[in-house]
């Protein structure tokens, strides 16, 4: 059963995708365009962001709809984009929300996916994020994608791709597992291309620059 579409929530200012971390803009060093790497959907987002650096400090939150087990399905679907980006994209757990840069929640009540970014309009750089995995009904495989699927916003792409054989893509097929396509792969590279071509990222200065958030839902199944 193919799932529902996702639905973007802008709950702030629309961030253009002028150039490398979603559209540095002010005082920061293009180092990179969405024509770097290709193919990607880049030009379909609705901001492409970044994180400063990594590995990014990931906490799950230990409430009570919290398990090991969940636990464990959700960083193999987050190992996917390590794997995947050959460990530039990585993130390392902190035993405390204090440290975190990313949480982690599980919601009993939905299959749905959630993931929540607060970041600097100017630059695109990610300040923190939070993650909402549905896993009613407890599938694994399933699970396991909305987790890859989540992750991928997490660590930037603000949008989805309109090829359904993409891991970003907003539907998807209950107990087929979502895959990284080289489109996924393309798209997190244009993000970080800093990495992946040697160049340096230059500094974004924050100034009196407030953060703001956007949210994306995903229902993953209905």
């Amino acid at each position: 059963m193919r799932a529902t579409a996702c639905v973007g929530l802008l709950l702030t200012a629309t961030l253009l995708l002028t150039g490398c971390g979603g559209g540095a803009q002010v005082g920061e060093q293009r180092v990179c365009s969405a024509n770097t790497f290709v193919p990607n959907y880049v030009p379909q987002l609705e901001r492409l962001l970044y994180w400063e650096r990594f590995p990014v400090t990931v906490y799950f939150e230990r409430n009570a709809h919290y398990s090991d087990y969940y636990r464990t399905l959700a960083l193999q679907g987050f190992d996917q984009w390590v794997e995947a980006t050959s460990s530039v994209v990585r993130y390392r757990e902190v035993s405390s929300p204090d440290g975190a840069q990313i949480t982690v929640y599980f919601k009993p009540d939905t299959r749905n996916g959630l993931t929540t970014y607060t970041f600097y309009p100017s630059s695109g750089r990610l300040v923190s994020a939070k993650i909402e995995i549905g896993v009613q009904g407890n599938n694994a495989i399933d699970i396991r994608s909305v987790s890859a699927h989540e992750f991928g916003h997490a660590i930037g792409i603000g949008g989805h791709s309109t090829n359904p054989d993409d891991m970003m893509y907003p539907n998807f097929v209950t107990n087929v597992p979502l895959k990284i396509t080289q489109n996924d792969l393309n798209t997190a590279k244009t993000a970080y291309c800093n990495y992946f071509m040697g160049r340096s990222r230059g500094a974004s200065p924050q100034g009196e620059e407030t953060p703001v958030e956007a949210t994306i839902v995903c229902p993953a199944a209905p």
